[in-house]
């Protein structure tokens, strides 16, 4: 029996010793080099600076300070924190109290000003470290703050430029594994090596400066001059897709982007390529290219406009009440039929109708390299959930499906580069690490309508601007357009309180070298976009013209003859 037991005995050691030298080797080994060494930071690079297209730049980096303190070197803590405190307007008592604590270390401050931080040191406390951070700085202020994001403290890229590209911004962090004491002090006899870190990427981007402040201005005066609540422009190249300007309201500056958590939802999403919306009549110009390149109908092609139209079970109606009688494929551009559209609609049938749909870019992300792109939402007959017989007629107009706006600029891009679909994008170049220069190209999406269809829809959309929304004609210049004005889905309909208008359109003609979308979210002072987002355009688009160096239509005319 005794033999038994100590034989028990025995294993039960042998066990635990196989569960620690074996098992558990690899804790015990992890929890020794805890004890032994420290992961220290050696050195940080800035991140990557951002530019606009002509080398102004956008977003860089400045040094700060963080204060830290050690309080068991630190001899007499009211004296020091009566030095200290003043410097980092704290008050001493609060100061004094962290300078008593347990602690092996302490933080004062975890960023102080240039001037600050050098005052502390010129000090020379002992116990009291003064260390060099990197903070990233905007010195155009909230000058294309959605496009831009920002950075926190930690130097993490959130939103817009700074989110999708924050990997390849990010610098590198070099660190080194120090040996110290039991008391958790560094042993003075180790030697550290000397490595500096790579420097980040930076980026030019797309933008122009310049552009991009005249965009704002004019966003800033028509949400004031017509009372919107917030809005949106973008303006693009329809040869490249370059983003060359792009702004929404409400903004913020991302220098103090902690301000607006105070204000409860902070403006950081883009509403440009995060917030989607029933884009209303300017999606017309989508079903008359459909039907068009189908060679369905013509031009010229008529119907018996009767003011409504059933589809699926539901009526629908032309605004206003209009009961137009015989009109032609133009005259639903020009005069905004909506039974006209859903008449396009069903005539196309479902098959071909949502495959330009889908073709123009809507119910996909554009792979604009911004983040937080939303898809956009257009139900299909195979969502057996989601789809109605209806929705192929009110689809037509633009109502019941959900485009961003910066869809709808890639669609009107499209139509004004022979319909021809590319990806936009907001990124001209990279430039590495090692000085390797990465230029990006056009990226082929789609030939979604023939070129001989692209400029019959471009006519048509000229004829719309100079027969019937005439406060969007730009002096000296060609140019073609659309209105949409949306109405609001609520739960169980729609608002009858407010409306989004929406103007789209590019020039000038006949080799049109800017797209500009206009979006007024709740305008007050007229629920129609002919009236207020088509004046924005009219404004913009003659400052942008004249910014471009493009000369007045007949001055180019004459030039052209000599």
């Amino acid at each position: 029996m005794i033999c038994a037991i100590m034989v028990a005995l025995a294993l039960v050691i042998v066990v635990h010793l196989a569960r620690i030298q074996v098992a558990d080797h690899g804790d015990y080994v992890d929890d020794a080099r805890e004890q032994r060494v420290r992961t220290v930071v050696m050195a940080d690079a800035p991140r990557g600076a951002i530019y606009d297209r002509n080398g102004h730049m956008l977003a860089g980096n400045g040094v700060r300070y963080a204060v830290e303190a050690a309080p068991a070197y630190v001899a007499d803590p009211l004296a020091v924190a009566e030095q200290v405190a003043p410097i980092l307007e704290r008050p001493v008592a609060e100061i004094e109290a962290l300078l008593e604590g347990d602690g092996l270390w302490v933080q004062l401050a975890a960023q102080v000003s240039k001037q600050a931080g050098e005052q502390i040191a010129e000090l020379g406390l002992l116990g009291i470290y003064v260390r060099p951070t990197w903070v990233r700085e905007y010195p155009e202020g909230d000058l294309a703050a959605h496009m831009l994001g920002f950075c926190t403290v930690e130097i993490t890229g959130y939103y817009g430029v700074e989110g999708y590209y924050d990997t390849l911004l990010r610098p590198e962090t070099v660190t080194w594994e120090r040996p110290v004491d039991t008391a958790n002090e560094e042993i003075p006899w180790a030697v550290k090596p000397f490595v500096m870190p790579d420097p980040a990427a930076s980026l030019v981007l797309t933008i122009d400066r310049t552009m991009q402040a005249l965009v704002e201005q004019e966003l800033m005066r028509s949400t004031i001059e017509f009372g919107a609540q917030g809005g949106t422009i973008i303006v693009m190249d329809p040869n490249t897709f370059e983003i060359l300007a792009m702004a929404s309201l409400p903004s913020y500056d991302p220098n103090h982007y902690t301000d607006y958590y105070e204000w409860g939802e902070p403006p950081f999403a883009d509403p440009a390529v995060s917030q989607q919306y029933e884009p209303g009549s300017i999606f017309k110009l989508i079903t008359i290219a459909a039907a068009l390149d189908s060679r369905l109908v013509w031009t010229g092609s008529t119907y018996n406009d009767t003011g409504r139209i059933e589809v699926g079970g539901r009526e629908i109606r032309n605004s206003l009440g209009r009961v137009p009688g015989e009109q032609t494929v133009a005259d639903i551009m020009i005069k905004s039929l909506n039974v006209g559209a859903a008449w396009l609609s069903t005539q196309m049938g479902p098959d071909v109708f949502y495959r330009y749909v889908r073709a123009f870019g809507f119910g996909s992300p554009t792979g604009v390299d911004l983040a937080g792109e939303a898809w956009g939402t257009v139900w299909l007959p195979q969502d057996v959930e989601n789809w109605h017989d209806s929705n192929l007629g009110t689809n037509a107009f633009g109502q019941g499906l959900a485009v961003t706006p910066l869809q709808l600029a890639t669609a009107l891009a499209t139509i004004a580069n022979d319909g021809v679909r590319l990806r936009p994008r907001i990124v001209a170049q990279q430039t590495g690490p090692d000085g390797q220069v990465i230029s990006s190209e056009p990226a082929f999406e789609a030939r979604v309508i023939s070129p001989e269809t692209a400029d019959t829809v471009t006519k048509l959309m000229v004829r719309t601007i100079e027969e019937s929304v005439t406060n969007a004609r730009v002096n000296g210049y060609r140019v073609a357009g659309k209105t949409g004005t949306a109405q609001i889905p609520v739960p169980g309909g729609y608002d009858p309180s407010g409306t989004i208008a929406t103007f789209g359109g590019f020039g000038p003609l006949p080799d049109p070298q800017l797209v500009i979308l206009i979006k007024l979210d709740r305008p007050s002072t007229s629920e129609w976009a002919f009236q207020t987002a088509a004046t924005s355009f009219g404004r913009l688009a003659e400052q942008l013209f004249v910014l471009q160096g493009i000369p007045p239509q007949e001055l180019a005319i004459a030039e052209a003859a000599r």
